[in-house]
């Protein structure tokens, strides 16, 4: 198999210059990653939503690689990583399969994850993975809670047993560009996004792919029980709650941060579910002030 095969990755993909390929436990991934030249720098994961992909941390990346090494995965069955089985489409499976590909690039020890909406739940079940779990933990509107109806109008009907099939997923492939569904579902985010910041969406739905995995991930979740074994991490948790996103509605996500999470930090914003995209600046302040809370790394003597 070739070494590092981007000609899948269209040439103007967000943050195309970080990009990687690595072939571990059949999967292909895809990555962006920025190695920090201080072998000391942190090590920070980014894991994207249900139905994105690394793209989505386009303007967040470039800024944290300044000071840390950073990896940005597509996660199996999304944008550009192949050949994930559905049985492998589980964030408890998802999470094995991290962990297996930052142990073969060389990343053993991983200092933080910062997660947005259901990446956010595969960043805990990451976390629990390691003796010595990840220092800091951000969750930008964390998908704690139960589908909201919005949810259920637009996906619900996607990820019952009949419709998660590779037959429905090609199917689909070929008729939502024509449908108009993806401009709807991201307008249902509450998130005012560009033209240009939708187009990867656009493109991404197109592929058979990217849909079959998005609807078995979604599927193929238990957020009660990822909870109450996350609520035993030892880790410093910081998370954003966008004020406005109806996918993961304030009202019902505080209980659960309050009940699981006592000692987080909570941020509430301005904005929709899809905030970190929509207003980076501010999502980068929120993460910026959270990772001041990293222990100091040991002096070169010391190490």
């Amino acid at each position: 198999m070739p070494i590092n095969d981007l000609s899948r990755v269209p040439l103007k993909w967000p943050n195309r210059k970080y990009s990687q390929t690595h072939y571990d436990s059949g999967i292909n991934w895809h990555f962006q990653i920025s190695r920090h030249p201080n072998p000391l720098a942190k090590v920070i994961v980014l894991i994207h939503g249900t139905g994105s992909s690394a793209h989505s941390w386009e303007k967040i990346l470039p800024v944290l690689a300044k000071e840390f090494t950073v990896i940005a995965p597509d996660l199996p069955g999304h944008g550009f990583t192949l050949g994930a089985k559905k049985a492998g489409l589980h964030i408890d499976e998802i999470a094995v399969s991290l962990q297996s590909l930052f142990e073969a690039i060389n990343l053993s020890q991983i200092d933080a994850i910062i997660g947005h909406s259901a990446g956010a739940n595969c960043g805990l079940a990451l976390s629990l993975l390691y003796e010595e779990p990840p220092e800091i933990i951000i969750g930008l509107n964390p998908s704690f809670v139960a589908p909201p109806s919005i949810y259920n109008y637009f996906v619900g009907p996607l990820i019952n047993p009949l419709v998660t099939s590779g037959f429905v997923a090609s199917f689909l492939a070929n008729t939502i560009p024509m449908t108009g569904m993806i401009d709807k579902l991201l307008d249902s985010t509450n998130s005012i996004l560009s033209d240009k910041q939708r187009e990867p969406y656009h493109l991404l739905f197109k592929q058979q792919s990217h849909i079959y995995g998005s609807m078995n991930f979604m599927a193929a979740s238990n957020i009660p029980e990822l909870l109450q074994k996350s609520a035993k991490l030892q880790t410093k948790c910081t998370f954003l709650v966008a004020a406005q996103d109806p996918w993961v509605p304030e009202s019902s996500l505080l209980p659960i941060i309050h009940q699981y999470f006592p000692k987080a930090i909570i941020s509430i914003e301005e904005g929709g579910h899809l905030f970190h995209e929509e207003n980076p600046s501010r999502a980068l302040k929120v993460i910026q002030e959270a990772l001041q809370a990293f222990n100091p790394n040991p002096s070169p003597v010391d190490a």
